[in-house]
């Protein structure tokens, strides 16, 4: 009886200092963090942000989104911020120096790829997120914040009461050195100069990422999509439908080109792809994409604010539509297939709404493959991959290059009751080097200090911040992190890809690469 009053008691303070320990590792949503680090750049990565920070995160971890300047509306939220701040493991794959630390994570996702780079190699003053309680509402768990700080090139930016702040690495669809202008840097900006690109780690590639060709589900899926037709509406040559497929005669006929803001690395993909830029700017070798202000048929200014948007309407001809974001593309194409207003803040700072009343236009995308989950994949009606019939239509699908029909990512397919033809978008493709449009995501940080135009000493990325950098990047290269149908990793050693059948890898391992240079050839290592 003694020994088992013993064993009571030993329990019941094992399970008091779990307890305890509980407690420790716990943080209130707005205490301060031991560390703070901040990742700017391309929105590919934000598809498993989330399962990263699982991964390095004690479970209850809190979340944070931008409320994109709406307290009401949750539906857009954290297209353009994210963030993650709890205890990290102390797990045997946390690194030590970070193990049982107090982490804040910030993702910046606003503007696309250049933000991981220009500002980066500058140490500018970039908005972040204002993660305090004065600034964020809690709802379904996650916390909505607003932005602090003002960007480059924008009103404001130079007071000395900026509250932006410096990103500590970036992340890029492609390497710094395509961030170019006059077509591939951020609004107000240049590109950067050989000693400023100096200032970076040597680029090195995460993984391959699958660009692809975008249309809404107005345009048939009998309409042969070629790279020379497609690239032709992107920068304006073809304005029109019928002058691709002759059977396209009533209803809008006219082009909609639902495309990314310059410095946008999905945009400078579809840039070197289609239009030969930066790789060759000489003798006439490349082409200006199509921008919104200067080519769209219909461009009204207004005040440029919330309540007085300028505006652009798609009715009156071919409209090109600068978005910030990914998620604004596959919102932008989602209003003009199904109708509704679009509205969203230009990269100068304007708010513009493009008014596609009923819809049904036919629009072509600048999107990278990671966006599939939004595609009518999860329309059961297209590709039966959900059984709700509740799903919503979002009204577009990736096609096949240089061919007819829509292909089903998920499923892997040709879209049911389509014939497809050409190639497609596939992951063995992508991992046989089939499918050329690909890009070799980077990551980058400071290796020198750096003092920034409002005079901070910026520091080279060093010690637990370096380590922690480090690790998202390993991670984000690894296989567990490349198994879904738009990425595949690297042959970089250790990790090579294992051959199948018909030499197909079954570890979702390239066979090849670009080592890190977009204007190289794909090389087939194995």
């Amino acid at each position: 009886m003694e020994l088992k009053k013993l064993s009571y008691a030993c329990g019941l303070a094992v399970a008091a200092f779990g307890g305890f320990m509980s407690q420790a590792h716990a943080q209130a949503a707005f205490d301060a963090p031991e560390l703070t680090v901040t990742l700017s750049g391309a929105t590919a990565p934000d598809n498993f942000t989330l399962s990263i920070a699982q991964g390095l995160f004690l479970p209850g971890f809190h979340r944070y989104q931008d409320n994109a300047g709406t307290s009401v509306t949750t539906s857009d939220d954290g297209r353009l911020f994210n963030a993650f701040f709890g205890t990290l493991k102390s797990t045997a794959d946390i690194p030590i120096s970070l193990r049982g630390k107090k982490v804040m994570f910030i993702k910046r996702s606003k503007g696309g790829s250049v933000w991981g780079v220009n500002p980066v190699a500058r140490a500018q003053r970039i908005a972040t997120l204002d993660i305090q309680a004065s600034a964020c509402t809690l709802v379904a768990g996650i916390y909505r914040c607003t932005e602090k700080g003002t960007d480059p090139g924008l009103s404001g930016y130079t007071l000395a009461g900026n509250l932006g702040e410096p990103s500590d690495f970036g992340v890029s669809d492609v390497e710094p050195a395509m961030f170019k202008g006059p077509y591939n840097v951020e609004f107000g900006q240049d590109q950067l100069t050989t000693p400023e690109l100096a200032r970076l780690t040597t680029p090195a590639p995460v993984n391959v990422l699958t660009m692809g060709l975008v249309t809404t589900n107005e345009v048939p899926a009998t309409t042969y999509l070629s790279t020379a037709g497609y690239g032709s509406m992107l920068s304006g040559f073809v304005q029109d439908w019928s002058q691709l497929d002759p059977t396209i005669a009533a209803g809008n006929t006219q082009a909609v080109v639902c495309r990314r803001v310059q410095g946008s690395g999905t945009q400078t993909s579809y840039n070197w792809f289609f239009n030969n830029f930066p790789c060759q700017n000489s003798f006439g070798g490349t082409v200006a994409p199509a921008r919104m202000t200067t080519e769209s048929a219909s461009y009204t200014l207004k005040s440029g604010t919330a309540g007085d948007p300028d505006i652009l309407d798609p009715s009156a001809g071919y409209t090109v539509v600068e978005n910030s974001t990914s998620g604004q593309v596959r919102d932008c194409l989602n209003k003009a297939q199904v109708g509704g207003d679009h509205q969203f803040t230009a990269d100068n700072g304007r708010v513009v709404r493009v008014t596609f009343g009923a819809g049904a236009y036919r629009a072509i995308g600048v999107l990278s493959l990671d966006s599939f989950a939004s595609s009518f994949d999860n329309d059961p009606a297209q590709g039966q991959h959900q059984s709700s019939a509740t799903t919503v239509n979002n009204g577009w699908a990736f096609r096949m290059m240089d061919g007819i029909g829509r292909y089903n990512v998920i499923h892997q397919a040709c879209a049911v009751g389509d014939t497809c033809t050409g190639t497609a978008p596939s992951k063995t493709n992508l991992l046989l080097g089939r499918w050329p449009f690909a890009v070799e995501l980077a990551i980058q940080y400071r290796i020198v200090n750096v003092t920034n135009d409002h005079g901070d000493v910026v520091v080279a990325l060093s010690g637990l911040k370096k380590d922690f950098a480090d690790e998202f990047k390993k991670r984000a290269s690894d296989l567990a992190f490349n198994g879904g149908p738009a990425t595949a990793a690297l042959p970089i050693s250790p990790q090579l890809p294992v051959l199948g059948v018909n030499g197909v890898p079954t570890n979702n391992v390239a066979r090849g690469m670009r080592n890190g240079n977009t204007c190289s050839p794909w090389l087939q290592l194995l």
